[in-house]
C-alpha cells in the first residue's frame, strides 16, 4: 500500500512478527524514531510528520494489530500488553536494539508500556495526548464506540463512516480537532482507506473499538505508572491544548509522575489529532528534542 505524504509517497513494508504480518513506513537515515499511532487511526496519521523528519532520522511507523494494513489470525490477542509485544517483536525484526519512542492516544499509551517495563529500549520518550491512567476512552468518544459495538446497526454505522461526507462530519462532531480545516479530503480518504474502506477493514475496525470498553484493557495504563515513575530517560510531553478528549491535565500529571520528564509544551488552538493540525509546529518540537537541542520555545508553555 502506498501512502501519501507531502511530495513523497510512502510505501509500506510487512514483517512477520510471531502469526502477526506487520504493515510499517520505514522511512530516512540517521537514528532511528518509533513512531506509534492511536485509536482507530494507522500510521497515515504521522505521513506530514514523517516528510519532516526523514531528512535527518530514521522513522518507523508501524500500523497497530488490528488496524491499518497489518493483519493477525482471527481471535488473536490486540490488547495492549499485546501490542506491546508486537511493537518489541518488530524492532527485534529491524535490528533496532534503542530508538526513540513517539506515541500518541492509544500509542502513547503502548509507549508508556514499553517505558515501564522495557526503558532500556528507549533513548527518549515523547507522548501526545495519550491515553493514560484511567482517561480512556473519553466521554465524547464513548457514544460513537457504543454506537459501533450494536448488533446490525453497529455495522451500518461504520459502513455509513466509510463515506467521506459522514465520516468527516463523524471527525467533527466527535471533535477530533479544534479546526474543522484540518479535515481535508486527503485526510478522511486516508483514514477511510486505513480502517473503513471494505467489509474486512471494518470488522477489524468494530473489533478493535470493542477493545476499548474492556475493563482489563482499561486498567493497564494504571498498572504501568509504578513503572512510569520510575523512568527517568528524557521526555517530552507535548500536548493540544484544546483537546476534549483528554484535556492539558493529563500532560501536567504525566509530567509530574516520569522523573525523566524535561518539559511540557502546551499548543494553543491544537486539539487531540496535533499532527493533522500542527505538522510542522510539532516536527521542529520533535526535531529539537531529538537532536538533544532544547525544544523551541514561545509557542507553547514550556516547562522544566
Amino acid at each position: 500500500m502506498v501512502v501519501g505524504a507531502g511530495e513523497q509517497a510512502l510505501t509500506k513494508r510487512y514483517a512477520r512478527v510471531g502469526e502477526a504480518r506487520v504493515a510499517y513506513l520505514d522511512v530516512g537515515q540517521g537514528p532511528p524514531v518509533l513512531l506509534l499511532h492511536g485509536c482507530p487511526f494507522s500510521s497515515f496519521v504521522w505521513r506530514m510528520v514523517i516528510d519532516r523528519l526523514s531528512a535527518r532520522y530514521r522513522c518507523v511507523a508501524p500500523d497497530l494489530l488490528g488496524l491499518g494494513d497489518t493483519e493477525t489470525p482471527a481471535g488473536a490477542d490486540w490488547s495492549l500488553p499485546a501490542q506491546a509485544a508486537a511493537v518489541l517483536g518488530l524492532l527485534d525484526v529491524l535490528g533496532l536494539d534503542e530508538v526513540a519512542v513517539v506515541g500518541h492516544d492509544q500509542g502513547g499509551a503502548i509507549a508508556q508500556l514499553l517505558a515501564a517495563y522495557h526503558p532500556q529500549r528507549i533513548t527518549r520518550l515523547v507522548l501526545a495526548d495519550a491515553e493514560a491512567y484511567d482517561n480512556w476512552p473519553s466521554a465524547e468518544e464513548l457514544p460513537f464506540v457504543r454506537a459501533t459495538q450494536l448488533p446490525v446497526l453497529g455495522r451500518l454505522v461504520l459502513w455509513a463512516w466509510s463515506r467521506r461526507a459522514l465520516f468527516r462530519w463523524a471527525l467533527a462532531s466527535g471533535r477530533a480537532v479544534h479546526d474543522r480545516s484540518a479535515l481535508t479530503d486527503e485526510l478522511v480518504d486516508g483514514y477511510i482507506a486505513a480502517n473503513l474502506s471494505d467489509r474486512h477493514r471494518r470488522a477489524k475496525t468494530r473489533r478493535y473499538l470493542g477493545l476499548q470498553l474492556d475493563p482489563a484493557n482499561q486498567r493497564t495504563t494504571a498498572r504501568v505508572v509504578d513503572g512510569l515513575k520510575r523512568f527517568d530517560r528524557p521526555t517530552l510531553i507535548v500536548w493540544g491544548a484544546e483537546d476534549v478528549h483528554f484535556g492539558p491535565r493529563w500532560a501536567d500529571r504525566l509530567y509530574r509522575d516520569i522523573p525523566g520528564a524535561q518539559r511540557l509544551e502546551v499548543l494553543p488552538g491544537v486539539g487531540h489529532l496535533l499532527m493533522e493540525e500542527r505538522p510542522a509546529q510539532l516536527a521542529e518540537l520533535l526535531d529539537g528534542f531529538l537532536s538533544d537541542a532544547a525544544p523551541p520555545g514561545g509557542s507553547g508553555d514550556g516547562r522544566r
